[in-house]
């Protein structure tokens, strides 16, 4: 497939089908391009769709509005006591560093999360063999651009990865806008987060778009194919994860790899 250098139309709604194990671009963004349009002020929205169904088990969007949430406790156990800043999790001292590229509505993301974070977090990140990134690549369109500004604003006050967990776990349908105040904010509280700092930091374009426009030119860089991607980096070299949904097993070998 070709990678065009330009500005991506809108987003399309349809499917298109490209696999159920692995969410496909349509168009990846030429590094000029990313710069240009973000420097005027403009979003860049890329254009992409997937077979992989949102998973049904979260709480539907009224409830997570309304506060009523599934897996509050499960994602407060699972990140208790591991240090945390900013979009970064883990002991600072870790030589490998573990950086993922995820979109919070990707349904492919969803899978990684739920599947395999909690044996990563459990087996790689908790004994200090790496430290995982998480880094906001919002490629489904200008809800996805809303997602990723309230992923920042969580990140703003280290509380990232409960709610970036706390999302998935209540992930909605691809296909509907679902990124609201009301849904960020059901997902905020939960997780423990000053509503009043919250709510400035994620209309502040200041902090989420430097972050936005970064992480679309590393993906353009790099070539990356969708989401979720990733970067692993340690004393003996860096290796790319990126076309598949890598397993818990898969993310352990590449750590054993570059240390």
């Amino acid at each position: 497939m070709e990678y065009q250098a330009k500005t991506p139309p809108p987003p399309k709604k349809g499917p298109v089908g490209d696999g159920p194990s692995r969410r496909s671009l349509w168009l990846i963004v030429g590094v000029a391009a990313v710069v240009a349009v973000i420097a005027a002020g403009g979003l860049i929205y890329v254009s992409q769709q997937s077979t992989t169904p949102s998973s049904d088990g979260g709480a539907s969007a009224a409830d997570v509005a309304a506060g009523k949430l599934k897996g509050v406790k499960e994602v407060n156990d699972r990140f208790a006591g591991i240090p945390q800043n900013g979009m970064t999790l883990g002991d600072p001292a870790a030589t490998v560093t573990i950086t993922e590229f995820a979109d919070l509505r990707c349904p492919a993301c969803q899978k990684f999360a739920l599947d395999f974070m909690p044996k990563v977090v459990a087996d790689t990140i908790k004994p200090g063999k790496a430290k995982f990134e998480y880094r906001l690549w919002p490629i489904l369109g200008t809800d996805s651009v809303n997602a990723a500004q309230c992923g920042i604003a969580a990140q703003q006050q280290n509380k990232l990865f409960e709610y970036q967990d706390l999302w998935y776990i209540n992930q909605q349908d691809e296909m509907t806008n679902y990124a609201t105040p009301a849904f960020c904010d059901g997902l905020a509280k939960a997780v423990g987060l000053d509503l009043t700092q919250f709510e400035q930091n994620r209309q502040d374009e200041a902090i989420w778009g430097p972050e936005i426009q970064d992480v679309q030119v590393v993906a353009a860089q790099r070539g990356f194919g969708g989401t979720p991607s990733f970067i692993i980096t340690g004393p003996k070299g860096e290796k790319i994860l990126s076309g598949s949904i890598p397993t818990a097993e898969t993310i352990a070998k590449t750590v054993a790899e570059v240390s």
